[in-house]
């Protein structure tokens, strides 16, 4: 019978509870090794593997044969050779990539959808906000969709930490009195966890797939330099740490004090980059043999046809006679191989980028637009917004699961305030596919929506990119509706006058 966590958690043996806790992960752990050698252009093949690639064995002396007079024999002196290096050329492909798609999965913020009922549920929504905020949460976005795509997992882990300055700021931000009878001392922050870290990640599900406790084996350096290695386990109550170099010690436990599992955790089952690979090795293997015979031919190789006779002439107008059949002379060129050459590395770029639905995004390709309208653009960016799509199922799934867990927590931790509000408020997230806005065409589209109907005057500010502020933009609009209304009865009664 298989072992639950909880037995798992009871079991004597350290050693045996961390081999249980690790086999709770369903999916192999990522190479990471071999993901760094992709993504990292200093670890290419072209660059490190010198028997696929070796250097060029350049002659630097022939063969001889030398007779030895005391002896009377012939001895042969072997040809002596040096060892030059070839071009070697890497090119940051998967980086390029991946970035772009980060660029446009998460450049623009994720969309924060609510409806607060009452003002505690509004408090708790600005209060998540300021989380966001103090956390840095726009650009950890960036670091969490870069992690996944090129390292196929990454972890968000959620702590408290004591911070009372956060909370004297929150309560004057949103022009209120603090109304608990306890001031709360704890601030949220985070932190991730990824391969390219050091973390080996160890989720563990339960049979109906439902992650219910996450561990996490690293290094850890101490003061003298040396390394131990650790593993810890969080489940939705405690957080168990042990030093695996001391003979399974357990290090620490205690209660984290949050309501649910304090790890977001997202995962896929490739690189994102895995099907553009073959391009990119042979696209770099194309550019350094290029290079290197663009180094071996830059100078002008003369063929002389015939037989030479002499010489005319001095240094600037020195010329050669040649005589015979066909005698002439010319210089070696390349006719068709540039042209080749260039078609295939052309070739196999597009398809690295067209394959990975990503636009190149360079003064090249964009320099011939113009001024397109924001429509132009939205349909020159749809593979790229499809791709985000894609990227929802995973991402946006772990966006929502953090906003979920960071109003749960703040519930926790201040719970006079806000523990009514965490289990009544719903907030929804969503990925916004980053695009060049066209501001004439956003705010004529939302006029036109409103003014026919369709829109009310809120969501036409919203979409015209007020949602910052709109509820202080509809009170100066009602504001100025006023005045304007009330100018217009007063010129109207002095006419009537």
């Amino acid at each position: 019978m298989p072992l639950t966590l909880e037995e798992i958690l009871a079991l004597p043996d350290i050693g045996q509870k961390i081999s249980y806790l690790k086999k709770g992960r369903k999916t192999e752990l990522p190479d990471r090794c071999k993901l760094w050698d992709d993504w990292n252009p200093e670890r290419h093949e072209i660059m490190v593997d010198k028997e696929r690639y070796p250097d060029r064995k350049v002659l630097e002396k022939e063969a001889e044969k030398v007779f030895d007079e005391k002896t009377g024999k012939t001895y042969e002196i072997e040809a002596q050779y040096k060892t030059e290096p070839v071009n070697r050329i890497s090119i940051p492909l998967e980086q390029d990539i991946v970035n772009i798609q980060t660029a446009f999965t998460v450049g623009t913020e994720p969309s924060i959808d609510c409806t607060p009922t009452d003002d505690d549920e509004k408090k708790l929504l600005d209060a998540v906000k300021a989380v966001f905020k103090s956390n840095k949460i726009k650009y950890q976005n960036k670091k969490i969709v870069r992690s996944w795509l090129s390292e196929q997992e990454v972890a968000e882990y959620w702590y408290a930490t004591d911070d009372d300055s956060f909370w004297a700021k929150f309560w004057k931000k949103v022009k209120t009195t603090f109304g608990g009878k306890v001031k709360p001392t704890k601030k949220l922050k985070s932190v991730l966890w990824s391969p390219f870290r050091g973390d080996k990640l160890y989720p563990f599900f339960n049979d109906e797939g439902k992650m219910i406790a996450f561990s996490r084996e690293y290094k850890k350096r101490l003061m003298d330099d040396s390394e131990i290695i650790c593993f810890m386990t969080i489940t939705d109550k405690m957080v168990y740490q042990w030093d695996l170099s001391k003979g399974y010690e357990e290090r620490t436990t205690f209660a984290h004090g949050f309501p649910k599992l304090p790890v977001d955790y997202a995962y896929r089952p490739e690189a994102y980059c895995t099907k553009i690979n073959t391009f990119r090795v042979r696209l770099e293997k194309l550019l350094s043999n290029y290079a290197d015979c663009i180094d071996y031919h830059f100078f002008p190789i003369l063929e002389l046809i015939g037989e030479v006779i002499g010489f005319t002439g001095k240094t600037k107008d020195r010329t050669v006679k040649l005589e015979g059949e066909g005698a002439g002379a010319r210089y070696l060129t390349w006719d068709q191989v540039p042209d080749t050459i260039k078609f295939e590395a052309e070739t196999l770029t597009n398809m690295a980028y067209d394959m990975s639905n990503t636009p190149r995004i360079s003064f090249e390709t964009l320099k011939g637009i113009g001024k397109a309208s924001g429509t132009a653009f939205r349909f020159m960016f749809m593979g790229a917004h499809m791709a985000v799509e894609n990227h929802a199922e995973v991402i946006g799934e772990f966006m929502q699961r953090r906003v979920n867990f960071i109003v749960s927590a703040l519930g926790a931790i201040n719970p006079s305030e806000f523990s009514k509000a965490s289990q009544t408020i719903d907030i929804e997230t969503d990925l916004v596919p980053y695009m060049i806005d066209d501001l004439n065409d956003k705010v004529t589209t939302a006029v036109s929506a409103v003014s026919g109907g369709v829109w009310s005057r809120r969501e036409g500010i919203m979409f015209a990119g007020n949602a910052d502020r709109i509820d202080e933009e509809l009170k100066e609009i009602e504001e100025e509706q006023a005045t304007k209304n009330t100018k217009t009865g007063e010129i109207g009664q002095k006419n009537a006058s």
